[in-house]
């Protein structure tokens, strides 16, 4: 809280919402998971995921663009490659 009110304290009040918000959808160290998820059993929608559609958005708001839903799914298995051969490197470096 202090570090968002810094000198001006008048507005604290209007920016509890936003740090709760960046509280319980930050992944914590020890559990490895989001307060969010630990209460709600899945990952909050992130408002930039109605910008750039997620495939969880899709599927809920019935959104019907087969290429844009292809494309997607590549995007993300492209990611989940790169995230697993990160992983691969700093078990290699910890080693």
């Amino acid at each position: 809280m202090t570090k968002v009110c810094n000198g001006n304290c008048d507005d604290w009040d209007l920016r509890v919402p936003t740090i709760l918000w960046a509280y319980r959808t930050t992944c914590k160290k020890l559990t490895r998971q989001t307060p969010f998820r630990l209460v709600y059993g899945q990952e909050a929608v992130m408002p930039l995921e109605y910008v750039v559609p997620s495939l969880r958005v899709v599927a809920f708001t019935d959104m019907v663009d087969p290429d844009a839903i292809q494309e997607r799914l590549t995007t993300i298995i492209e990611l989940d490659e790169d995230q697993f051969l990160e992983g691969c490197h700093q078990q290699v470096q910890k080693n």
